[in-house]
């Protein structure tokens, strides 16, 4: 006959009443097991995102290094005409000629600085291109002044010499001697279109 005070438990003839010591201290491992079991796994797939990015930039890199000059010139001209309203035209591109005479290229262009202050030394970078539109060289052509006034005009020329008819087009930019380009607001084609 039981006590009035203790309760009546089911019991189950699989388990015993009080846990043995081994089982007590499985139960109180089970979760730093479970924990240390996560964590390779954490720094695992790290390594695989750091992996990912790490691809990523080296293709960026590498379709940067394949792309044709052309279309990366072109990128960047795409770039710096969004920004021209930020910095607006400072030079006028009035004329640009070229002849070839007594063996050589000759390429000449005429600008004028449109700004209120001085432009100091402004050179021109003349591009040239081969039959299938690759850049074969880029030339710095010192400009006729070192100082460009406001209003006033300068030049430049380049001779290009024992000239064979290995560019089939050029292309022209300003920029100043510590690396920045100059904006230029082209007039040739107005002028071409008035005569």
């Amino acid at each position: 006959m039981q006590n009035a005070e203790e309760p009546i438990l089911p019991t189950d003839p699989d388990k015993s009443e009080s846990p043995t010591p081994a089982e007590r201290a499985s139960a109180s491992e089970a979760p730093e097991f479970t924990i240390l079991q996560r964590r390779p796994w954490m720094i695992a797939d790290l390594v695989r995102v750091f992996l990912i990015l790490l691809s990523l930039a080296a293709a960026g890199v590498l379709v940067l290094i394949f792309m044709p000059q052309t279309a990366l010139d072109t990128i960047v001209q795409d770039l710096q005409a969004r920004h021209q309203v930020a910095s607006p035209e400072q030079i006028a591109f009035l004329y640009l000629g070229d002849e070839i005479a007594d063996n050589a290229m000759h390429i000449r262009g005429v600008v004028r600085n449109i700004t209120a202050v001085p432009i100091e030394q402004l050179d021109a970078l003349v591009r040239f291109y081969s039959y299938d539109r690759i850049l074969l060289e880029t030339t710095v052509v010192r400009m006729s002044k070192e100082t460009i006034g406001p209003g006033e005009i300068a030049q430049f020329e380049l001779v290009y010499p024992n000239y064979q008819n290995e560019f089939a087009g050029y292309s022209i930019e300003f920029k100043l001697r510590q690396g920045s380009l100059v904006p230029y607001k082209d007039l040739r084609t107005i002028k071409a279109q008035s005569d």
